[in-house]
């Protein structure tokens, strides 16, 4: 298969391919890093490639869980710190510790800022590997160029001029 060629071939990528599937990584990278992923579905005048790129979904899900779990811990320190439940509540002294309450508001905002700096630094891996997977699968383009909006125009303008109509 030519998907299995290229990612042997090229020496910075590592990935998987199968009849219906190929993703593909940088090795060097961070755990935010871009994963491309290539649907591949046989037609009868040939094989349609879909690709997607994007952090990788185990990374995704996890991430998500892990901020979820500290907005969650923020609102019960919230909910403690204000007194709204007669039982649930801080003590005096612990109302002013100020690090120890803002302790999960801390996590949640360092974990999105280390999630923006993870796919920042990773930027320029999307475009790497669609060219790589391009090129290995001599891929070509299913849209016309007239359906494309002008290069010199932004998506809100086309947008706008879209529904103006």
């Amino acid at each position: 298969m030519k998907a299995q060629a290229a990612i042997v071939a090229e020496s910075e990528v590592v990935g998987v391919a199968t009849d219906e599937l190929v993703l593909v990584r940088k090795i060097k990278g961070n755990t935010f890093q871009t994963v491309l992923r290539a649907k591949l579905k046989p037609e009868a005048d040939g094989t349609t490639v879909r690709l997607t790129a994007g952090m990788d979904r185990v990374v995704l899900v996890f991430s998500c869980i892990f901020m979820v779990a500290f907005a969650v811990i923020a609102v019960a320190f919230l909910v403690a710190f204000l007194r709204v439940f007669q039982s649930f509540q801080f003590s005096a002294q612990d109302r002013k510790d100020w690090l120890f309450l803002s302790t999960p508001l801390l996590a949640l905002i360092a974990g999105v800022g280390l999630v923006r700096l993870g796919r920042h630094v990773s930027r320029h891996d999307a475009p790497f590997l669609r060219r790589l997977l391009e090129d290995a699968l001599d891929l070509k383009s299913a849209a016309t160029a007239a359906s494309r909006p002008a290069a010199s125009r932004n998506t809100a303008e086309s947008d706008h001029d879209i529904h103006s109509l």
